[in-house]
């Protein structure tokens, strides 16, 4: 999701533990080209006021351009082209700065000279350092701690009314679940006297790159049988410190058996490998009444709009006699991103520029990076040593921080520090609560596999096993749901998984694991 940027100096008193500003505003100009991975939703940046604040300060003047869709496009153009911009502002992966090194600027002199805020960030939590340095040991990206985030990326909701309407209890396994969703397919819950009720949704990828495996998905129902996901889309995770990759588990086939049963009972949409993000979201939030029983999204707000009060938060499902029932944690992965902001060696203004993105990084940039503008939409008070983020007036506090903000594509440092001087409306908080609900589901620290950088050798020797291993797995997820044939199917599936590649792909991972935890 998007970009932001901002502000100037001149407080004696804003010292030691607020942060440090950039120096005056420069009358002459350096102008640079930036290319941004721009939200649907934010307005164009140059209308943006904290981004033009920034750019003022720092004496630059910034030719945006900006792409709100068909990024992966734009971005291997661009980067097969050899005109490259001056700047990346989000968007790129790993293997596009590992394979195109040459390219891109190492940072780590720059930020050590010029970038007192970024130095700060990395003091402070080294581990925002650690996951930006390349295998060569160099610093081609710079990353970002988001502000007040859960430690999950999903929730799993369900229609409360529905259930306090049909007189059903909250299901706690799987098997219950399954009875419930029944009941919502078939007693017309939402009253309206037709069988329009979806019972269970979720968005299975049309339109994205990683199919079910995105955020948002089923597949945090895994977890029933004691198996998460790392929110990597690789589907990878760690059992007694030897990694595996889900989709070749015995619990992913059990799973896969339990949503087919949903299915030829009628209880997933029927167009859930069909439908794009924007459709589901649609049939979730139709003006005259709810339509789904049980699904998943980032916040209540975010994912039913104006229905989100009538769902609850629904705690994970047991699917295994003992077997203790987990959910997807990544706390690394959820707070802090990787390659927000990369410098092109197209860029004749180094020294310039590290000084103005590192006004990203300062506390109130960083706090507008992420909600928006002062005054609009963030408070500054007590000299600006405090901030209040202003609600959203329709409550949909998301909508309101994507349109006037970069948000998860801002370069930015939001501390505990910062987090303490900030008081955050009622949606925020909630989103914490919905998230607090999985706490004590949290698998081990250990379990989850952390942010790793591949060499390119290794990335060149897993290219293909990847291509066709995820291309074969998301294929063969639809289809069992669709006809109920991961049974007779399974054993063949394995064998194409290993003529694929998938030892070497596991070889690699538990490599980088290894390396991670020495």
């Amino acid at each position: 999701m998007n970009r932001s940027k901002f502000r100037t100096i001149a407080m004696a008193a804003f010292t030691a533990a607020a942060i440090i500003i950039a120096p005056a505003t420069i009358a002459a100009q350096t102008s640079i080209r930036a290319l941004a991975n721009v939200h649907a939703w934010t307005k164009d940046l140059n209308d943006i006021p904290y981004l033009q604040k920034i750019a003022a300060t720092a004496g630059m003047k910034v030719e945006w351009e900006q792409v709100r869709s068909g990024w992966d496009e734009k971005k291997s153009v661009v980067l097969a082209s050899g005109d490259l911009p001056d700047v990346f502002l989000s968007g790129l992966t790993d293997q596009d700065i590992i394979l195109n090194a040459d390219n891109f600027v190492d940072l780590a002199p720059l930020v050590d000279k010029y970038a007192p805020n970024i130095k700060r960030m990395f003091k402070e939590m080294p581990d925002t350092k650690r996951i930006s340095i390349f295998p060569d040991g160099k610093l081609y990206s710079l990353p970002a701690v988001r502000p007040f985030r859960p430690d999950s990326f999903n929730v799993m909701l369900i229609n409360q009314k529905w259930l306090t309407k049909l007189g059903l209890k909250t299901p706690t396994t799987l098997d219950e679940l399954y009875k419930v969703l029944v009941a919502f397919h078939d007693k017309d819950p939402n009253g309206n006297g037709k069988q329009d009720e979806i019972a269970m949704d979720w968005w299975g990828g049309a339109g994205g790159a990683s199919g079910s495996r995105g955020f948002f998905s089923v597949y945090s129902l895994l977890g029933a049988y004691g198996l998460v996901d790392d929110f990597s889309g690789d589907l990878v995770t760690v059992k007694n410190g030897k990694v595996v990759f889900l989709f070749a588990q015995p619990e992913y086939a059990e799973l896969v058996r339990f949503l087919s049963k949903c299915w030829a009972a009628g209880l997933i949409n029927q167009e859930v490998f069909t439908q794009d993000y924007s459709s589901m979201m649609a049939k979730a939030q139709k003006p005259d009444a709810t339509t789904v029983g049980v699904t998943f999204g980032w916040t209540a707000t975010d994912r039913m709009g104006k229905w989100a009060d009538d769902y609850a938060v629904l705690a994970p499902l047991s699917g295994k006699a003992g077997v203790k029932p987990l959910w997807p944690t990544n706390v690394a992965r959820v707070k802090m991103g990787t390659n927000l902001f990369a410098m092109t060696k197209s860029n004749k203004h180094p020294v310039e520029t590290i000084k103005w993105i590192d006004q990203f990084y300062s506390e109130e940039n960083s706090i507008q990076g992420y909600y928006g503008s002062i005054p609009d939409f963030v408070k500054s008070t007590d000299n600006g040593k405090k901030f209040e983020i202003v609600p959203a007036p329709d409550g949909n506090q998301d909508r309101q921080m994507w349109t006037n903000a970069l948000v998860d594509n801002a370069p930015l440092y939001s501390s505990s520090a910062l987090e303490a001087k900030t008081t955050v409306p009622p949606s925020v908080t909630r989103r914490l609560k919905e998230d607090s609900v999985y706490k004590k589901f949290q698998p081990d620290a250990k379990s989850i596999y952390p942010i790793v950088k591949f060499s390119s050798s290794e990335i060149d020797e897993m290219a293909l096993a990847k291509t066709d291993v995820y291309k074969y797995v998301d294929q063969k997820f639809a289809e069992w749901i669709l006809k109920g044939t991961v049974d007779s199917e399974w054993s063949y599936y394995l064998d194409q998984l290993k003529r694929m590649g998938l030892p070497t792909m596991e070889r690699l991972y538990q490599k980088a694991y290894d390396n991670y935890y020495k």
